[in-house]
């Protein structure tokens, strides 16, 4: 059930009617009752309604014409081969309607959510300085135009270009976007309004674009809110105009990426930066994810990329992800791609298909994946410490080398300088009530390279050859 519904079984609720004077005002049942008067039987029973009703008319002529063209009829046919019955081309304002007054709220979609294969830049809470810059068409005195700006972000993009644009024909940005794509390989996500996917194919099968330079690009188209009527559904048209780069530039107005837009037109542009971004980044995801796929290779009977193996519909987990990107897994994977490429793209030529309907690359990865998760991964032995042997003796010999040679051995200029000096012995006699001392002689003073010598003396002390040793004098001491 709608909010609307769920509000008004509440006890406390007070059903306060909103009129049309009032801000609040959106929903009315007397609009939806005139638009299918005007879905089943056009523009001058809807006027006579109107008057019958005596309300005021709230769609001008032109809004008439769309509306009526937009409407289509819901797909009932019936399984069973049971004949339907014919319908009357009467309206049948009876017990009927009250019936069927509830299908324009639509129920959830059980379809699967399309994935941003490319990639999507991780902006986090901060996306730069916050600027906000105003171009118009015709530029003001000394400005860029509209379409400078424009292509100037497209080709200076490097991380992702996401573009929502009813009507998209101008070749050159075009070009520009899909060498982006093609030569710098950035990802391209575009999303495009229902009636302007026929114009854009057109364009593109003038351009002669080979399949190769689509890799890159995904293409997706999406309707209005719409209203949903028991006998169908009045779609409505996708009115975003804006281009944003590397999730913090953002360019938006009332532009179209069309010639005559961009030329002929008046037109203004905001080009916004930083965290003002971040409405159109989750606006963008939340169009993705409720749109439709555009097969460009089927559309322009181009021969189609076959699809990474981690973009499949089996799930793989991290673990598994990381394995396939090392290069010694590309047998296993059944290709040789491209250095870095392995997530993204496949091979032009897919191999061949099997009776069960898998190549033999798939099955291969299929019994590797299989085998990760049932062979039994087999623990290391734990060994005790206690049990390993000890280690041998150390021979006496061996343990002196070590200790000597890891013991610190004192330098033989620091000994040189820093060594104490020997005090000579003195050879005491004792004789009777003296003591007699005897003096040492110059060469046992002289044993050492520094000895007792007059340095202010410019004789030789020490001793010749011919020379012969005193003896010790002898000095008694009373």
């Amino acid at each position: 059930m709608a909010d609307s519904q769920v509000e008004c079984l509440q006890d406390d609720h007070v059903n306060r009617k909103v009129t049309e004077d009032m801000c609040q005002f959106y929903y009315s049942e007397e609009h939806r009752r005139c638009l299918e008067v005007l879905s089943q039987h056009g523009i001058q029973s809807y006027r006579e309604y109107i008057k019958e009703l005596n309300i005021r008319g709230f769609l001008s002529t032109k809004e008439l014409i769309d509306l009526k063209n937009s409407w289509k009829k819901y797909d009932t046919e019936p399984k069973s081969p049971k004949k339907a019955k014919p319908k009357s081309n009467k309206l049948d304002l009876e017990p009927k309607e009250e019936k069927v007054s509830l299908q324009y709220w639509p129920d959830k979609s059980d379809t699967e959510i399309p994935p941003l294969d490319l990639g999507w830049p991780e902006n986090g809470f901060y996306r730069g300085v916050s600027q906000m810059l105003v171009y118009t068409h015709p530029p003001k005195e000394n400005a860029p135009t509209i379409k400078a700006v424009i292509r100037d972000l497209i080709q200076t993009a490097k991380k992702v270009i996401a573009i929502v644009m009813d009507y998209f024909t101008d070749r050159e940005i075009f070009k520009d976007v899909l060498d982006a794509a093609d030569k710098r390989r950035v990802p391209v996500y575009m999303i495009l309004g229902e009636e302007g996917v026929k114009h854009f194919l057109e364009m593109c099968e003038m351009m002669q674009l080979s399949s190769f330079m689509l890799r890159n690009v995904r293409v997706r188209y999406v309707t209005g809110v719409g209203v949903y009527l028991p006998y169908g559904k009045i779609s409505g048209c996708l009115t975003h105009k804006y281009l944003m780069v590397d999730g913090d530039k953002v360019a938006s107005g009332s532009f179209r990426f069309t010639w005559s837009s961009l030329r002929v037109d008046r037109s203004i542009m905001t080009l916004l930066s930083g965290n003002h971004t971040e409405p159109f980044d989750i606006e963008f995801r939340e169009l993705y994810t409720i749109s439709e796929e555009v097969n460009l290779y089927k559309e322009l009977s181009l021969s189609n990329y076959q699809s990474s193996p981690m973009i499949g519909a089996r799930a793989r987990s991290s673990t598994v992800a990381r394995k396939l990107i090392n290069p010694k897994y590309s047998l296993v994977v059944g290709r040789s791609p491209a250095p870095g490429e392995m997530l993204r793209f496949g091979t032009p030529n897919p191999p061949a298909e099997g009776e069960d309907g898998k190549s033999e690359g798939e099955k291969r990865m299929d019994k590797f994946l299989d085998d990760l998760i049932s062979i039994e991964q087999e623990s290391p032995e734990i060994v005790n410490l206690d049990d390993l042997p000890q280690s041998l003796p150390i021979k006496k010999e061996t343990r002196k080398f070590v200790e000597d040679s890891l013991s610190p051995k004192p330098s033989k200029k620091v000994s040189k300088f820093f060594s104490l000096k020997k005090r000579p012995q003195l050879d005491r006699v004792v004789d009777g009530d003296f003591v007699v001392v005897n003096k040492p002689t110059p060469e046992s003073s002289n044993s050492r390279g520094h000895s007792n010598i007059d340095l202010r003396s410019s004789v030789n002390s020490s001793p010749t050859k011919s020379e012969k040793p005193k003896t010790a004098e002898k000095c008694i001491i009373s």
